[in-house]
């Protein structure tokens, strides 16, 4: 009942702090006056600050997951020069997505930057996408606001060998240069497959089990998590952009551990709080099923009594 009334208050102020945004010029509203601007902006400022508030008094994820999908579509639909327009738009949403994350008090995020299957476009897009990947992994480690006053702690995450020697450089500065923050953690998956990430981690355990790290009875579930690419606490909310209703081997095993999964019918630039603010309120009114079920399936697997069970099958 508290989850439903505070939803009710949320709404409220959400839907206030929206109708100031569309007044001020935003996405569908009409530019105003200077000084209203100001008086509404201050409205909004105050709308975003109370709704933080709320959503803060339920109980928060620690992990949650984008894939920023749309940013090509978005430049089409918005009529700009070029497609990777739309790719420096969907950079500029990114770090306002992670500063809502950071005042929402989520610990963990991971987005889907460049899956591995993308070194498959055009030369130039590829290009651009790793000039982008060079310079916004610095800024990031630099000049953000985000790392320097919230302490973000940047990680890469996948098949990093395959990116150009530049890149590699940009993304060890940027680890390094964050790897004491005790902030929120980024993950960056660049470039990523869920598919790799299982494989890759299936040979570390073989390479430790023919290592005599790991015995062979000892194989399982845990000990494969162990070695995947995305560390971290379980996945609590995965979120797709752009209506596309797929997964696109993003997170494959961790989705499939009572993740709650949103799909949103807008392009990643477009992607927007309020519809941000919708996804957690749902996810809090589920979560207490959700760890039910999380609960229910640690009593089966303890209470199995045939042999070990393993990512392998029975032992």
């Amino acid at each position: 009942m508290l989850l439903i009334l505070q939803s009710w208050y949320f709404y409220a102020a959400l839907a206030a702090a929206f109708l100031a945004y569309i007044a001020i010029g935003g996405s569908y509203g009409q530019p105003l006056p200077a000084p209203l601007k100001r008086v509404l902006a201050y409205v909004q400022s105050k709308g975003y600050r109370l709704a933080i508030r709320v959503l803060r008094q339920g109980p928060i994820p620690q992990h949650v997951a984008f894939i920023m999908d749309g940013n090509r579509r978005f430049a089409r639909k918005a009529q700009m020069e070029t497609v990777s327009r739309g790719h420096v738009a969907g950079y500029d949403k990114l770090t306002g997505v992670l500063e809502w994350c950071n005042d929402l008090g989520i610990r963990h995020v991971s987005v889907f930057a460049f899956a591995i299957n993308n070194f498959s476009r055009s030369d130039e897009e590829v290009g651009t996408l790793m000039g982008m990947a060079r310079k916004n992994l610095r800024d990031l480690a630099e000049k953000s606001d985000l790392v320097n006053k919230y302490g973000v702690r940047i990680r890469v995450v996948g098949s990093r060998q395959l990116l150009p020697a530049d890149v590699q450089e940009s993304i060890e500065y940027a680890e390094v240069k964050t790897k004491d923050n005790l902030g929120m953690t980024l993950n960056v998956c660049c470039p990523y497959s869920a598919t790799d990430e299982i494989s890759t981690s299936l040979g570390r355990l073989v390479g430790d089990v023919n290592g005599g790290l790991l015995n062979g009875q000892d194989i399982d579930e845990a000990e494969l998590e162990k070695r995947l690419q995305i560390p971290g606490p379980d996945l609590d909310i995965l979120v797709r952009t752009s209506g596309q209703i797929r997964l696109s081997n993003f997170m494959l095993w961790q989705s499939a551990k009572m993740a709650y999964i949103q799909f949103v019918d807008a392009y990643w630039p477009e992607f927007s709080f309020y519809q941000m603010a919708r996804i957690l309120v749902s996810w809090q009114m589920a979560s207490r099923d959700i760890e039910r079920r999380k609960l229910a399936d640690t009593a089966y697997d303890s209470a199995s009594t045939i042999g070990k069970r393993s990512v392998f099958g029975e032992l």
